[in-house]
């Protein structure tokens, strides 16, 4: 192991460079860090993964893709390839099949992913200044980082809160969600079922289990026909590879304030259950995966939000700042006991498809996604993970232009609708930097359709247009190529 004594001059930025690795030869051998990609339904994971791989496999083909990437654009990048194949635990994320679908003519977009997957990239680079200096006399002056690529959904952060939380308590809390605004009339079937069937009746597996299909059935629709996204237990939602254990059959019930279900009853069944997806769900999520990714991207369609009106875009707001909650750490931290000495080292919460909008509105995008997670409180950061905010569009299926509208030139964007024939114009008014007052709501903030994917090659020569990709990826593991 190098030693590298403190007192010398210049030498701050080698010692963090190596503080991940623990000597030179393994640097130049291979490092590895792990960058995980989240993010909840409709977001973008599975094209954000497939773009960042093929551009940069791309890169040292078409360098212009990635300028901002600092080992791209300083012209130290040396290689990047795939990772061969290995006996990983995780599935593989299928990279290929998704560049495939979307140079397919007309081009389509990848099927998204709901359980978690990973994919690996060598990065071959020089590095600069010292490390450059004294990797030369091992390895030519080379280095190689491995990064690991891991996504998963991101309703599984949303179960964090459970873990503080009795089964009374949620209940009463998920209760007092759905029985106001757009949610009361989605959950009619659910509420008059539960009225019917109290806390304190006998238990019954059927009734816990037909309880608990109705309850999953509203996540399902609250997501898909509201766009909601504060949906609790996440896996109810993006259950993964758990299958349909018992112990997920659990739902919410009315348990009155200041009381716990008694035993024999159907809440105390319900109770039991909530307890062990807590301690085989929520809790390995963390022990065994989550605390060693020490890099994390978070992708947010705030776009998509806004599109669908106060109560998806005030859900969307919800779940935000649960999922941040994840990357907060305090000395009586349920997430501080869960991760130990590991900690999450960057995260970035990337509002998404910044194609959709012209580039004088981005600003004000990553400002309302700021605000939404209220991430000014985390100035002060502490022991908290390093956390920033962007606007990017993983796939750029737009390019920018001009339309007269009531005598002013107005930015637009230009692109072609999913199932179009040709592209059109799409001019959207001013995104807000705050969340919308509730009288704001009566008009539609934008309104804009799914576009079709650029002309892509699916040969890793030409990479795939995009915005703020590189930049991104800069944040997250610059630090690890310089």
């Amino acid at each position: 192991m190098l030693k590298l004594p403190g007192h010398i001059p210049g030498l701050g930025d080698l010692r963090d460079l190596l503080s991940g690795a623990p000597s030179l030869t393994e640097l130049a051998k291979g490092s590895t860090v792990w960058l995980a990609v989240t993010g909840l339904s409709r977001a973008g994971k599975t094209v954000f993964i497939t773009s960042l791989v093929h551009n940069l496999l791309s890169a040292l083909h078409n360098p212009n893709r990635m300028p901002l990437l600092k080992v791209v654009g300083e012209g130290r990048l040396i290689a990047a390839k795939l990772e061969g194949a290995k006996a990983h635990l995780l599935p593989r994320f299928p990279y290929q099949d998704n560049i495939e679908a979307m140079a397919t003519t007309p081009a389509g977009w990848p099927q998204a992913t709901a359980d978690i997957s990973e994919i690996g990239i060598d990065i071959r680079f020089m590095p600069t200044g010292l490390v450059g200096d004294l990797l030369g006399r091992i390895s030519g002056g080379a280095a190689t980082l491995k990064l690991r690529i891991v996504d998963y959904p991101g309703e599984w952060l949303l179960d964090l809160p459970l873990l503080s939380q009795s089964y009374a308590e949620w209940s009463r809390a998920m209760l007092a969600l759905w029985r106001r605004g757009v949610r009361a009339e989605a959950a009619r079937e659910y509420l008059g079922f539960i009225a019917d069937h109290q806390a304190d009746e006998v238990t019954s597996e059927a009734v816990a289990k037909q309880a608990h299909d109705l309850y999953r059935a509203l996540l399902i629709t609250g997501r898909d026909k509201h766009g909601l996204s504060y949906l609790q237990p996440g896996r109810f939602v993006c259950p993964g590879g758990l299958g349909d254990v018992p112990y997920l059959w659990f739902a919410p019930l009315d348990v009155p304030e200041g009381t716990s279900p008694a035993a024999g009853t159907l809440g105390a069944l319900m109770e039991e259950r909530y307890e062990v997806y807590k301690r085989e769900v929520v809790t390995k999520f963390y022990e065994d995966y989550f605390r060693n990714y020490g890099r994390q991207i978070v992708l947010v369609d705030v776009l998509g939000a806004l599109l669908a009106g106060r109560d998806a875009f005030e859900d969307t707001r919800l779940a935000t700042e649960a999922i941040l909650e994840s990357f907060r750490y305090g000395q009586h931290n349920i997430l501080t006991r869960l991760m130990g000495s590991a900690r999450v080292e960057r995260a970035l919460f990337a509002a998404t498809k910044a194609d959709h909008i012209p580039d004088n509105q981005r600003d004000n995008m990553s400002a309302l996604l700021r605000n939404m997670a209220a991430l000014p409180v985390l100035e002060a950061r502490g022991s908290d993970a390093d956390i920033d905010v962007t606007t990017l569009a993983s796939v750029a299926s737009t390019v920018e232009g001009t339309q007269d509208i009531d005598g002013k030139h107005e930015a637009v964007v230009i692109g072609r609708p999913v199932g179009g024939a040709k592209q059109k114009k799409f001019f959207s008014d001013a995104i807000p930097i705050r969340p919308p007052r509730p009288d704001a709501w009566g008009a539609p903030f934008l309104e804009i359709p799914k576009f079709e994917p650029p002309l892509i090659d699916p040969a890793p020569v030409d990479g795939i247009p995009h915005i703020n990709l590189d930049l991104a990826l800069d944040y997250l593991i610059g630090d690890r190529l310089r």
